[in-house]
């Protein structure tokens, strides 16, 4: 009797588990939700960025900036939260590559996210920690503290980003820093200069911090998104994993009962067959 009572109260704390695992799948999937509509609004703002940039830079390419960055910061975007399998770990492996191909003899690491952060062995010579976000609401003050780190330092820099992408679960390697590069080359077909109530150099100022801005915070959502995508994935196994062990335990159950019944009818005809 003690036995089966055992059991149905190891089935019943399985139970428990299980629906915390089930609203916090839920939770992912709502959250996911809400990222994917953010990152849509934040890529329009990106092609808009984008689009004045390449404009600009048409009639203005000599404003980029000539000098060789004096330092190198590189933005790994790990979660805060757990339950999201590997996540973190391929972020490590990604970054180890990275710095293994990397010719820069020295780099300053900003690690987002608690659970990024205990899984560094060994201490980084220049590591920052940063706590991430656990909800859409919260990047924003990610972000703040991002831009505190880069207004220190007030030297060229480069600033590189290794996070994960949507494209069929990969990681990549982002630069921001130096930005608009890559539109250098790009002609468009205005005649004619964009009018301008501030100096050329003012101008790209003020669009390198938008576009900073702007490519943090799509980062930021592209990471959160994913990291619950892969916290659903995560749940939805190991609920499936006690949904198992739960039908296995009712079978344990059920035939333990069996036996006490079937003990209990022997013990009635014992007794009925005493005088």
């Amino acid at each position: 009797m003690s036995h089966r009572h055992e059991q149905v109260s190891h089935r019943n704390r399985l139970s428990e588990i299980r629906n915390i695992m089930h609203s916090m799948k839920t939770l992912s999937i709502m959250e996911t939700l809400k990222l994917e509509r953010c990152l849509k609004n934040q890529s329009a703002i990106t092609e808009s960025i984008e689009k004045i940039a390449t404009d600009f830079l048409h009639f203005h390419p000599h404003v980029l900036p000539e000098a060789e960055p004096v330092s190198n910061f590189i933005l790994l975007m790990g979660s805060q939260r757990g339950f999201c399998g590997d996540f973190n770990e391929q972020l490590i492996k990604k970054l180890q590559q990275y710095l293994n191909n990397s010719t820069e003899n020295r780099s300053t690491l900003i690690a987002v996210g608690s659970k990024l952060h205990s899984l560094f062995q060994e201490t980084h010579h220049n590591i920052i920690e940063l706590e991430g976000a656990d909800v859409a609401e919260e990047v924003s003050s990610v972000v703040t503290a991002l831009a505190k780190i880069f207004a220190t330092h007030k030297d060229p820099a480069s600033l590189y980003a290794i996070h994960h992408n949507n494209q069929h679960n990969a990681l990549c390697v982002e630069k921001l820093l130096p930005p608009f590069q890559a539109l250098a080359d790009i002609k468009t077909n205005e005649l004619t200069p964009p009018l301008l109530n501030l100096t050329n150099r003012d101008f790209f100022l003020e669009l390198t911090e938008h576009y900073l801005f702007n490519a943090l915070h799509h980062i930021l959502y592209l990471s959160l998104m994913i990291e619950n995508k892969h916290r659903t994935l995560h749940l939805e196994n190991a609920t499936h994993h006690l949904d198992e062990k739960t039908d296995e335990l009712n079978r344990k159950i059920n035939a333990l009962r069996q036996e006490e019944i079937i003990e209990e009818i022997e013990v009635i005809l014992l007794n009925s067959s005493t005088p």
